[in-house]
């Protein structure tokens, strides 16, 4: 027989199985005086209004289930390094301008590291 776990699964209102009589309790706790609340027995069947799941209706739950991802746009999709589209004759044109522009700054980096030395 295994030992039961030093720190038992809790609900959200704090409920958990005692692992010696499997009833349901709110286990004891250190209030900020430095005295201890006492373990408290929970009736079985009772479900506090923490732990109630929200009402969700079918068309609810299915909207749920097709729901994007936190922080994610319909219909983009991430590029991939390995496969390139053909660019069209304007995305080329700009390609080539910004290549211009990176080796046209390079140039005058080096024109005026050059003057430093002189």
């Amino acid at each position: 027989m295994s030992k039961p776990p030093l720190f038992p699964e809790q609900s959200t209102a704090g409920i958990a199985v005692d692992p010696r009589t499997l009833d349901r309790v709110i286990p004891e706790s250190r209030r900020p005086d430095g005295s201890i609340r006492k373990e408290r027995r929970v009736r079985p069947g009772f479900t506090p209004q923490e732990d109630v799941a929200r009402f969700r209706g079918t068309r609810q739950q299915a909207l749920d289930a097709r729901a994007l991802p936190k922080g994610q746009i319909i219909g983009w999709v991430a590029p991939q390094a390995d496969k390139k589209e053909p660019a069209s004759k304007a995305a080329k044109k700009n390609e080539k301008r910004k290549e211009k522009r990176k080796e046209k700054k390079q140039d005058a980096v080096r024109e005026s590291w050059d003057s430093d030395e002189d």
